[in-house]
């Protein structure tokens, strides 16, 4: 999404006004305008970040290590060039400083979004759970739970969401495995095998003993998002 940062004050202002809003206004330098319309991939991206700082703020203070997997991720999922994902990570950080309140930005993000964007919204936030903390359980969960009551999702919407996430082998949403994959949906049959080599070489907990047990853990749970990713992108494609 080329030169989404140019037009993220209107969006993020729009969408969810006040401390997110005012930390737009710092940074664009200027007064945001709330009459003015935002993209569709606006809306999603501005609430993802808003949203994705309270399951950040879980575990306080978020490591950097952390956010920078959070940012790129968010960069690959809405292809950002290398000004977007900048950006993203200026707001990110300065996200993180606010105290944000969940009714209020979904209330905003209800008014102009429908059903399926905001299932789309919680698929995201519930595969960066993963990627940050590696499960959905404890404190994550009931975070995530409080975001899909508050975006009016129905009980059995939420259940199935979380049921999926929640397996042993996650099925997820598949432009999110090219994303935690580092690849694009565009990457060829080669680039996907080599990308899930690589990544299975650098977090396979076989492949690095010395660890202690809770990097261990934390290996075994990127494994597990990665396996999950790559066999679905597997299957759709008909990699052999």
């Amino acid at each position: 999404m080329k030169g989404w940062s140019k037009a993220v004050g209107a969006g993020l202002g729009y969408v969810v006004g006040g401390p997110i809003g005012a930390v737009l206004g710092y940074m664009a330098g200027h007064k945001l305008a709330p009459k003015i319309q935002a993209a569709e991939g606006h809306l999603l991206i501005a609430n993802i970040l808003g949203f994705t700082t309270i399951l950040l703020k879980v575990k306080t203070p978020p490591s950097s290590e952390e956010c920078k997997e959070t940012v790129g991720f968010i960069s690959r999922l809405f292809q950002f060039d290398t000004e977007d994902e900048q950006t993203a990570a200026q707001l990110l950080d300065r996200l993180l400083a606010v105290d944000l309140d969940i009714a209020a930005m979904a209330k905003s993000f209800k008014r102009h979004s429908d059903a399926v964007m905001r299932e789309r919204l919680l698929e995201i936030l519930a595969t960066l759970c993963l990627l940050i903390h590696g499960t959905l359980k404890g404190r994550q969960l009931a975070s995530l739970t409080r975001i899909a009551e508050a975006l009016s999702l129905s009980q059995l919407q939420w259940q199935a969401i979380k049921s999926r996430y929640q397996a042993a082998s996650p099925a997820l949403d598949t432009a999110c495995c090219y994303a935690l994959l580092e690849l694009y949906p565009n990457s060829s049959e080669n680039q996907v095998r080599t990308a899930y080599r690589t990544l299975v070489k650098k977090y396979h907990p076989d492949l690095v003993p010395q660890l202690d047990h809770a990097a261990q853990q934390r290996h075994v749970e990127k494994m597990t998002l990665i396996n999950a990713a790559y066999e679905t992108i597997r299957v759709e494609r008909g990699i052999k």
